[in-house]
């Protein structure tokens, strides 16, 4: 199969082929292994197929704007209420999440006073996030970045990346706490049996449909062949001194972090901020503390955030946006000490990247995630 050929028809293709995934998972037509399969390609399908409509609208015709436009708004829009979503979860009474209806009535003044303002905060940050838009300021950013600031593609690409950024956060300035943390999320998800369930199979199908989803992003058969689509996002064969020099990082960085992160708990506290609480995170993770649990948790988290982060967007974004991107993914499970440990090691991470390739981080933050999940599943806390 020719390339011409690829950047002809692959487009139109993945949007089918991902449109039909999303619709199939969401409506649950597909059952068992199937459906969790399908189901964990959601999250990836809205991005691909954002992707696909801005390859369309440079290499075929300008009426794909407004296609890559609306699908924007909606994959910000969704991206807004889930997060508005865990934030309500997160401070709603349990009364009220028992309820078959809910009675605005229940509420008192200051639970609507926080609802009103974690609604308004999402509305802010993603219209913030619009501000992309602005070839001023994507002309002033890119004096910093590698990005072309007159590219729709990257254009697009950086509202996303800001509007990740903006939003998850959100939850947490406003309630005071990471929705994952809370006592109602822990409790729904205790009484489901989702919180003690094995992971092994979901972590792997996440990481299976971020690799792809990265490659067809990056512009695989459709600006590059598959070999030139590897070099974009920086995978190469790792070699002995390659694997050698991630290994001793990682076992570094949970040195140094075993004592950063003390020193960032208590200097969040006495700012009055809250502090992550760690009983809590590794109850969140207790139905990935097996031998086969932690290690495709460790790898899925390891290649498909390095690739999706390190790999993709640090070529053009740069280190410090990729790195809070990476902060705040996690900012539905930790408070802000735990966000700026992410944020430092993500730092780490994309530096390795810089000066070595997308692999040698994906090691690197692979066998520290092993590490750190180890000492959890022996009783040691983060």
């Amino acid at each position: 199969m020719s390339l011409e050929f690829c950047r002809r028809h692959t487009p139109e293709l993945l949007i089918v082929f991902f449109g039909l995934i999303f619709l199939v998972a969401v409506s649950g037509t597909v059952g068992g292994e199937a459906g969790s399969f399908l189901a964990a390609a959601l999250d990836v399908a809205l991005f691909v197929v954002l992707a696909m409509l801005v390859y369309l609208a440079e290499d075929r015709h300008r009426a794909f704007r407004w296609a890559a436009g609306i699908w924007l708004l909606v994959l910000i829009g969704g991206l807004a209420a889930a997060a508005a979503g865990f934030g309500l979860l997160s401070i709603l009474p349990p009364e009220a999440l028992d309820a078959e209806q809910f009675d605005p009535e229940t509420v008192d003044l200051a639970l609507a006073a926080e609802m009103a303002l974690l609604l308004l905060g999402v509305l802010v940050a993603g219209l913030a996030s619009l501000i992309g838009f602005s070839r001023k300021f994507r002309v002033w950013l890119a004096r910093y970045l590698p990005f072309d600031p007159d590219s729709f593609l990257h254009t697009v690409a950086l509202v996303v990346i800001l509007a990740m950024i903006l939003i998850p956060p959100v939850p947490l300035l406003v309630t005071g706490g990471p929705p994952f943390l809370s006592p109602p999320f822990l409790d729904l998800l205790l009484a489901s049996g989702d919180l003690l369930a094995d992971t092994v199979t979901l972590n792997a199908y996440t990481l299976f449909w971020t690799i792809v989803g990265s490659f067809f992003i990056a512009g695989a058969c459709v600006r590059r062949t598959p070999h030139e689509t590897l070099l974009r996002l920086g995978l190469v064969r790792p070699t002995g001194r390659g694997v050698l020099l991630a290994v001793a990082a990682a076992l570094a960085l949970v040195a140094v972090f075993h004592v950063i992160d003390p020193v960032l708990a208590a200097l969040v506290g006495y700012l009055g901020l809250p502090v992550t609480d760690t009983e809590a995170v590794n109850l969140l993770f207790a139905g990935s503390l097996t031998l086969p649990g932690i290690i495709v948790a460790s790898v899925a988290a390891g290649f498909g955030e390095e690739v999706s982060i390190r790999g993709l967007l640090q070529p053009r974004f740069g280190i410090l946006l990729p790195a809070l991107l990476f902060a705040s993914l996690h900012a539905f499970q930790y408070s802000w000490d735990g966000l700026i440990s992410v944020f430092l090691a993500g730092l780490v991470f994309a530096y390795i990247r810089r000066y070595s390739n997308t692999t040698t981080s994906a090691i690197t933050h692979t066998v520290y995630d092993l590490v750190l999940f180890a000492m959890l599943m022996v009783g040691v806390s983060f």
